[in-house]
């Protein structure tokens, strides 16, 4: 059991030290716009409102495993790019070799109540 103990420590810290990938912080307002990779289809589009994610439109949901792009605009600013891939109701953004959770990283790192899914 000892030796589980340090091993469930530093995993704990590897899961919770999630970066904020997106930016410093998510102001209201900012939008988040999910394309295909050619950017003629939009899944769906959602906007930051207090500290929840309100759906701007009905999602077209993406297959799963589609490759996608994340548009992320907060207000004032240049829009900028992420490339995603779509999961069951879930967007996991592709950092390097890793793949992370949006609704993961909203919620953790954002303290946003997203939806349990952004699309059915």
């Amino acid at each position: 059991m000892r030796r589980l103990l340090p091993l469930f420590l530093l995993l704990s810290l590897a899961l919770a030290a999630l970066p904020p990938l997106l930016g410093p912080a998510l102001p209201p307002g900012t939008e988040l716009r999910l394309l295909s990779q050619d950017l003629r289809t939009l899944h769906g589009a959602w906007r930051v409102e207090g500290k929840a994610l309100k759906p701007l439109s009905p999602p077209l949901p993406p297959r799963p495993g589609q490759e996608v792009q994340l548009l992320l605009s907060p207000p004032g600013e240049r829009p900028r790019a992420f490339p995603a891939l779509a999961d069951r109701g879930d967007v996991l953004l592709l950092l390097e070799k890793e793949r992370v959770s949006l609704l993961r990283l909203l919620k953790e790192v954002y303290g946003l109540t997203p939806p349990e899914r952004l699309w059915p």
